[in-house]
């Protein structure tokens, strides 16, 4: 990725800082850092400048919301606190007001300019970026980063059968939250697709839904920080690299498994330089596709019911 200029809004958190790191490994040139906690970015900033001294041609500098519209690609990681104990649908209306500015920062840019890839983290990531897709319309491809519970899918999935994390091959989709939809009719193990019995699927759902509970009873006051970091950098790569290897992002269903609502879910998806995501709509069984359904009608009333309260305080994604 040399030549490749990233902005991250959001730097100085833990997603930011990870992601800024991970893509400094994966060659990225050009970093441009952006957040309110200015003294933590200045310390960000030094930090990775210092590896300059091991990845020739590096440049990490800090900019503003225009420096980031400038960007090949954008990352946003940027929101309020996590609170433990609420669920991420509880950070819409911050959120969103948080990022309005940088939706407003890429408006500006206007229809001459090729759409900017966004890479967006931020929580609840599918309502947000619904919100951002409807706001910047052509102006940017919106990608939603939900590759995090793929991974958890898969992990669950080697648990209950014995094998090998990295020789599974499946896929979670819908929301990211309550109304994750785990494929488990497709599951591949070392290529061969298997039928998990009713005790491992069991076992499966147990785990996969029960994460973010168990996660937020650490009391950390913390979001996923490494694997949240590496998969921002694999999918800014697959974004401008393109490549056979679908990835798991939140974007629009384009009326895949028969989704016709202005949504954005997580689905697998190929991407590339200069396109919008494209879905890949696999065959699932009838329980999975009501629940993408049901899935698709949480996120829409979640943005239905804070775009009245933005609209109201004068703000947000209108």
């Amino acid at each position: 990725m040399r030549g490749t200029s990233v902005g991250i809004l959001g730097a100085a958190g833990a997603v930011g800082s990870a992601a800024a790191f991970a893509l400094a490994l994966d060659g990225v040139e050009r970093l441009v850092l952006a957040d309110v906690a200015r003294p933590r970015l200045q310390a960000q900033r030094i930090d990775l400048e210092a590896l300059a001294a091991v990845l020739p041609g590096l440049d990490v500098r800090i900019g503003d919301l225009d420096a980031l519209a400038s960007c090949d690609v954008v990352v946003a990681s940027a929101g309020v606190p996590h609170r433990d104990g609420a669920p991420r649908a509880a950070f819409l209306a911050e959120n969103a007001e948080i990022l309005r500015p940088l939706a407003d920062a890429i408006d500006a840019r206007g229809d001459a300019v090729a759409p900017l890839p966004l890479v967006l983290v931020s929580n609840p990531v599918d309502a947000l970026a619904t919100l951002l897709a409807r706001r910047l319309e052509g102006r940017a491809h919106v990608v939603g980063h939900t590759l995090n519970d793929t991974l958890r899918l898969r992990i669950a999935i080697a648990h209950a059968h014995g094998c090998n994390p990295a020789d599974v091959e499946a896929w979670s989709v819908g929301e990211h939250g309550p109304h994750a939809v785990p494929l488990l009719s497709r599951v591949h193990v070392c290529g061969q697709r298997i039928a998990l019995s009713p005790l491992e699927r069991a076992h499966v759902l147990a785990e996969v839904d029960g994460w973010y509970e168990r996660w937020q009873q650490l009391g950390t006051g913390r979001t996923t920080q490494w694997s949240s970091g590496w998969g921002v950098a694999a999918i800014i790569r697959a974004l401008l690299c393109g490549g056979a290897r679908p990835w798991a992002v939140s974007t629009p269903p384009e009326g895949a498994w028969g989704i016709e609502r202005d949504v954005c879910l997580s689905a697998p998806a190929l991407l590339g330089p200069g396109r919008a995501p494209r879905v890949l709509a696999w065959r699932v069984d009838a329980a999975e596709r009501d629940a993408i359904a049901r899935a698709a009608d949480a996120v829409a009333e979640c943005c239905d019911a804070v775009a009245g309260s933005l609209a109201a305080a004068g703000g947000g994604m209108r």
